[in-house]
């Protein structure tokens, strides 16, 4: 009977250090997956502030993209306005008008 016994005790013991193991490794995963979250969530802002920073780009980038349009608007408009200031003055000199 006392075998029984000692048998019976030796198996709630070693499943016991089995069971004491498998917590162990379970505590590292959860420590992993801790950490794991934790940089996923830094990874998150760090992606939403370089989402923000692009979009600033982008929008620099476009300005100065419409500089040069720009300038040949303002280009055109003057030589335009030079033009008509001249056939203006070539015609009213014609006619007389000093």
């Amino acid at each position: 009977m006392e075998q029984k016994e000692n048998d019976f005790e030796i198996q709630v013991l070693t499943r016991l250090a089995v069971i004491e193991s498998k917590l162990d490794d379970y505590k590292k995963i959860e420590d992993t997956t801790y950490r794991a979250y934790n940089n996923s969530k830094e990874n998150s802002k760090d992606i939403s502030n370089l989402k923000e920073k692009v979009t600033s780009l982008e929008k620099d980038v476009e300005g100065i993209k419409e500089q040069p349009r720009q300038r040949w608007f303002n280009l055109l408009g003057t030589i335009i306005s030079v033009v008509i200031t001249a056939v203006v003055t070539f015609i009213l000199a014609k006619i007389g008008i000093n």
